[in-house]
């Protein structure tokens, strides 16, 4: 009879599992725009022709591998978008950038704490999330990094799920091997709602 492995390990995905986006940044850049007098049409002009600009910065082999890569990226988008909104308004671009910064805009379920609290006690908790580098910040934004044994950002490793790769990343980082790790990427509150 095959011996049975026990589960010790539990590798969580970040977005939609532990936390959400309260607002997403086109979403804050077209409030604050609006709010700042600048017309529905413009403001329309302005974040089509800024989703264009992401989709080629991509294309043209911009990989996001460091905070150093995301900077320049969001330098780059907020002065393209300001120049299309009030050509040469430099603060215009600062404050899209600072005002829609995702980091802050995360906001944990309400399950969240009292799951990884419970869960805490008897597992090993990883997150590994397809992301750039601000969204590692979230973690300690939310004051939920101490959960984790690992914090595993997909961009930081050159590479996305569902490529096998960053599976095999996170098993070496934890020192594990696939029979005991368990992968969650559901809602906390799915996994709750199981329990009872």
């Amino acid at each position: 009879m095959a011996k049975r492995q026990i589960i010790d390990t539990i590798i969580f995905d970040a977005g939609g599992v532990l936390f959400y986006i309260n607002e997403f940044r086109n979403t804050i850049i077209k409030r604050v725009l609006f709010s700042m007098g600048y017309s529905e049409l413009i403001i329309i002009k302005g974040l089509e022709s800024v989703n264009d600009f992401d989709l080629k910065y991509f294309k043209s082999d911009n990989n996001i591998c460091s905070w150093e890569d995301e900077r320049k990226w969001l330098d780059a988008r907020y002065k393209f978008l300001a120049n299309v909104i009030d050509k040469g308004n430099l603060e215009l671009a600062d404050r899209l950038k600072y005002v829609a910064f995702d980091t802050y805009q995360y906001k944990l379920f309400d399950e969240t704490i009292d799951v990884l609290n419970r869960l805490k006690k008897s597992y090993k908790l990883c997150v590994l999330s397809n992301a750039t580098a601000s969204l590692d910040w979230a973690f300690d934004f939310l004051d939920i990094r101490k959960y984790f044994e690992e914090v595993i950002i997909s961009s930081y490793e050159n590479c996305f799920k569902p490529d096998e790769k960053l599976y095999y990343i996170a098993l070496e980082k934890l020192n594990k091997n696939h029979l005991n790790v368990c992968l969650l990427m559901i809602k906390l509150k799915m996994l709750l709602l199981q329990k009872k």
